[in-house]
């Protein structure tokens, strides 16, 4: 067995290789993550204050909101998981990445194509196509760039020198062959070949399922299971169940788009059966959240020393509550009264920055001083970010809860005026605007932090770090996490 400090050499190593390329692609992440938030709070005001920028066309609602959307999730959230899944993928294979100026040139590329393609939206260009509005020019763009990004994870896990396969590289493998075997589908199925009639909101609403549940889940779970472990000095917990958790989520994922479609215009088996696939998704959902809550149990006050577990507390609270609604809405009688109203858009936000980004938020924190060599410069700023996340994500859901909920029986009941529905949102959007304020505050924290410590200038470069690295643990082969 090697010893610590011999393992500790090793990871600095690794870390060494992979500095530039890692810390180039957070960069870009929080740069669309300011800006996607941004546009997010710009199209929300325009829901309460219809005159906020009603003056220029590029910014109007229809075309701010998916401009929003796109950049936040192709900016933002891509960019972040590759700079964790390439980090990640390095340090489990005990591989150093090799050739990292490729990874410059792929990054480049990708945020051309969203820089690009969020500009296309903005002009009028983008489609009619949720997630997938950015105007045809740049698929190619983004496929040659993800192509690069995905060989160098496949060919640092091929040239592992580990003989174990970890947990959290099975769902980073997973999702690397996933989204681009759903983004070429859709691409091809709703522009190349269209298929027509009721076949096109069924291959939409198949692909938006499997880009939250087949990518950004993956990626978010990875993080959940292998810094717990790591920063808590423990083994998992049920070490028995991350198998079974894993191809029954995967699973009931592929199927379950179906269920967004209840009531619409498909044939009903579609929705049957994405309904199934949700209650077969709950045993995964059990499953992992007995694996991470226990493997947490009993060390809660962990949870003040370490702020990457905190927000990894967080997205785990994300996961579960974004399970329990989907499972909800895949109900017939509970779909009646919510599937049209912000209840949905609650959902998709509770998988895409409840679970997925604060897990992001947490794993940048715990990697950026170990590719630096230096603690985040400003505490103050880091827990301005952690709170302003927590509290607008509390504010945030309570807000869509209760407003779609008014919202549906509103809806559903013939007698009230669409226009009265209206007036009764607007305190709704009101708060909901609020919630995005207080999380465009925690992005600015966020990234100011960030540059000012990648930052080499100031006299705080050799402090020492504000995360340490566990004991060396010594467990079974079977139970091990690295």
């Amino acid at each position: 067995m090697n010893s610590p400090d011999n393992n500790r050499l090793e990871q600095q190593e690794i870390d060494a290789s992979a500095k530039w390329p890692v810390l180039t692609f957070l960069g870009s992440a929080l740069c669309w993550l300011v800006l996607g938030g941004a546009l997010q709070l710009g199209a929300a005001l325009q829901l309460h204050t219809p005159a906020f920028l009603g003056g220029c066309e590029w910014f109007t609602y229809g075309r701010l909101a998916p401009a929003a959307q796109n950049a936040l999730v192709y900016g933002w959230g891509m960019n972040a998981a590759f700079g964790f899944g390439l980090w990640l993928m390095a340090r489990l294979s005990a591989s150093a990445l090799r050739h990292g100026g490729w990874l410059f040139v792929a990054a480049q590329f990708w945020n051309l194509g969203i820089t690009l393609g969020v500009l296309g939206i903005l002009t009028g260009a983008s489609t009619s196509f949720e997630l997938l509005e950015l105007p045809r020019f740049v698929t190619v763009l983004l496929l040659v760039a993800y192509a690069l990004i995905g060989l160098w994870a496949v060919s640092t896990f091929c040239l592992r020198n580990t003989e174990h396969v970890y947990v959290s590289q099975w769902y980073l493998f997973g999702a690397a062959f996933w989204f681009p075997w759903l983004y070429t589908v859709a691409q091809v199925m709703l522009f190349q070949a269209p298929v027509r009639g009721a076949l096109q909101p069924l291959v939409n609403a198949w692909y938006v399922n499997g880009l939250y549940g087949l990518w950004f889940v993956p990626v978010a779970l990875a993080a959940a299971y292998y810094f717990l472990p790591k920063i808590l000095g423990r083994p998992l917990n049920y070490f028995y169940l991350p198998a079974a958790g894993f191809w029954c989520l995967v699973v009931a994922t592929a199927f379950s788009g179906g269920s967004r479609l209840i009531g619409g215009p498909v044939p009903s088996w579609v929705a049957t059966l994405g309904t199934v696939a949700n209650f077969v998704a709950v045993p995964a959902v059990v499953m992992i959240s007995m694996t991470l809550f226990g493997t947490l149990a009993g060390r809660y006050a962990a949870l003040k020393e370490s702020i990457t577990l905190r927000f990894v507390f967080l997205g785990l609270l994300g996961f579960v509550a974004a399970s329990l609604l989907n499972f909800a809405l895949s109900l017939r009688s509970v779909a009646v009264l919510l599937q049209f109203t912000l209840v949905g858009e609650l959902r998709d936000w509770l998988l895409f920055y409840g679970c997925f980004s604060t897990m992001m938020f947490g794993a940048a924190y715990f990697i950026v001083p170990r590719l630096t060599g230096r603690a985040w410069r400003s505490g103050a700023l880091v827990r301005a970010h952690c709170g302003a996340t927590a509290l607008g994500l509390v504010v945030l859901t309570v807000t869509l809860l209760a407003a779609g909920w008014q919202q549906g029986k509103l809806l559903n009941d013939p007698a009230v005026p669409f226009a009265d529905l209206t007036k009764a949102m607007l305190p709704w959007f009101t708060a909901r605007s609020v919630a995005l304020m207080l999380l465009a505050v925690g992005h600015l924290a966020f990234f100011v932090n960030f540059c000012w410590s990648v930052c080499p200038f100031g006299s705080a470069a050799e402090a020492p770090a504000e995360f340490h690295l566990p004991p060396a643990m010594s467990l079974p082969a079977k139970e091990g996490h690295a």
